[in-house]
């Protein structure tokens, strides 16, 4: 009875082990999943960021149309206006699109090297940390894409004529509208509570179940039996029986 104490305890042990190191890889599948989403939002970012400069410096506004010439007031605002809506939501996507590409390339470097170069349980802080992040630079993304939609909506005015810029302006509106649309539904249909209905695998690095943290004579043995470490010299089968008899 006293040696099937002693086994249940080996394999209890060992079941703690086999679970920690399930639950490490799903972890990491996570990492390499937010990662790589990270990833793609930076990219596309970066493309934006490109467009954002080309818009700003190479574009140049013509001299306002002679279609208004019979208004004074709107001949000295109007021009004015649109300019400064234009360039204003250019600036501002540019901004946020700089902040996505900087913001990924850092979680990239910095979440990669403690994932893999860090101490025990960096795994799960580098997960963590990259889906609290997630958040911010999808809004950042977003905001950076509608800034952009803006820019190329108030530019229809300002290089068109008005019957050819309403109809421009209204496709741009159009996608916009499109594009909400789309996040809305999908958002919908992927949403879940993450207080309630998430899988938290953190009770397995932390909890009870957590074998490193468990201050025992017993566990300090097994590992060492579970890692190979010989002492003196001794064969394996030598280590085995001194470790069951010092059970």
């Amino acid at each position: 009875f006293q040696f099937d104490r002693k086994m249940l305890a080996a394999d209890k042990l060992q079941l703690q082990s086999a679970l920690k190191q399930q639950a490490t890889a799903l972890k990491e599948k996570e990492f390499q999943l937010h990662h790589t989403n990270l990833m793609t939002v930076g990219t596309q970012a970066a493309m934006l960021t490109a467009c954002n400069i080309t818009m700003l410096i190479e574009f140049q506004p013509p001299l306002w149309s002679s279609d208004f010439s019979a208004s004074p007031a709107a001949l000295l605002y109007l021009p004015r206006l649109v300019k400064f809506l234009y360039y204003t939501c250019n600036v501002y996507a540019l901004c946020c699109n700089i902040i996505v590409v900087s913001s990924t390339t850092v979680l990239a470097v910095l979440g990669t090297s403690l994932a893999l170069r860090g101490p025990d349980g960096s795994m799960i802080v580098a997960t963590e940390g990259l889906y609290a992040e997630r958040a911010r630079i999808f809004s950042k993304f977003g905001k950076g894409l509608v800034g952009t939609i803006s820019a190329a909506f108030f530019a229809c005015f300002l290089i068109l004529h008005w019957e050819t810029a309403l109809v421009a302006s209204s496709m741009c509106l159009y996608t916009a509208r499109e594009i909400f649309r789309f996040y809305s539904r999908v958002k919908k249909t992927f949403d879940f509570d993450e207080n309630t209905e998430a899988i938290d695998l953190n009770s397995l690095f932390t909890g009870a179940a957590n074998i490193v943290a468990q201050p025992s004579d017993l566990f300090n043995r097994a590992m060492q039996r579970a890692n190979g470490l010989r002492e003196g010299g001794r064969t394996r089968d030598e280590e085995t029986n001194s470790f069951l008899n010092n059970l």
